[in-house]
């Protein structure tokens, strides 16, 4: 990997877009490499990262084509030198694919990683009518030891987009806490990621704050989008957010 340094300049960035490599968004008709370039651009951005999803055990198997991922988005790059463009990866953790997962992506000449948990074992059976966000917050620290390199943590609270119950800094400080002490000690960034409006979504100011007094930097935006009408989407409410922290 030839990962970007973790104190790379990212702001005016939207760092996770999906394309059509990703089944996900190809379903729902995301646009070819172009057009993104196109909409990041209309968007005022300075640049983005292509971040398609890579989640072993699922997809039924679908693996992205790596030579063409590669081949592909270099020649957007070089059709687009206005734009600062990165090719990345979002790589979803669950570890009993993490050898098999390490074997795809340790050669690959990857600039940016996301580390993201879609998919996780539950260590006891979650009662009916609890939020399961205990076991999803460890599967996150349990992510943070994995051997390939990565460059940040990707939507933490990724699960209230579907349970629609607040996970509240309070309720799981203390491996919320394991998380932030963790990251700040290696340097991994954050992402803020936008793929809803605030306030619901994720543990948001009391845990960018807990983050930042421990010495965090300011989190990357992340759009999250699988296609180009969501690029940078939100990310002026955002903005206003960690503009109050991260001063």
């Amino acid at each position: 990997m030839k990962l970007l340094p973790n104190n790379t300049d990212l702001t005016d960035m939207d760092c996770h877009i999906h394309s059509a490599f990703s089944p996900d968004a190809k379903a729902i008709g995301a646009d070819e490499p172009q057009k993104i370039a196109d909409a990041v651009r209309a968007k005022g951005l300075r640049g983005f990262i292509v971040t398609d999803h890579l989640d072993v055990g699922h997809w039924n198997g679908y693996v992205i084509d790596f030579d063409k991922y590669f081949s592909v988005w270099n020649r957007v790059r070089e059709n687009n030198p206005d734009l600062t463009i990165y090719i990345g990866l979002e790589v979803g953790f669950e570890q009993k694919y993490v050898k098999e997962t390490t074997k795809l992506v340790k050669d690959l000449p990857l600039e940016y990683v996301i580390n993201s948990v879609h998919y996780w074992e539950h260590e006891v059976p979650i009662p009916k009518g609890v939020p399961p966000y205990l076991s999803y917050l460890k599967a996150i620290r349990q992510s943070l030891d994995v051997d390939y390199g990565f460059n940040t943590i990707g939507h933490i609270g990724f699960l209230q987009r579907y349970i629609h119950t607040p996970m509240l800094y309070d309720d799981y400080r203390g491996i919320m806490d394991d998380i932030i002490k963790t990251a700040v000690s290696r340097g991994i960034r954050i992402e803020e990621n936008t793929n809803e409006p605030l306030p619901i979504k994720q543990p948001r100011e009391d845990f960018l704050t807990a983050y930042k007094k421990a010495g965090g930097v300011r989190p990357v935006l992340g759009s999250d989008a699988h296609t180009s009408d969501k690029i940078a989407q939100h990310f002026k409410e955002a903005n206003e957010l960690l503009d109050k922290i991260f001063v």
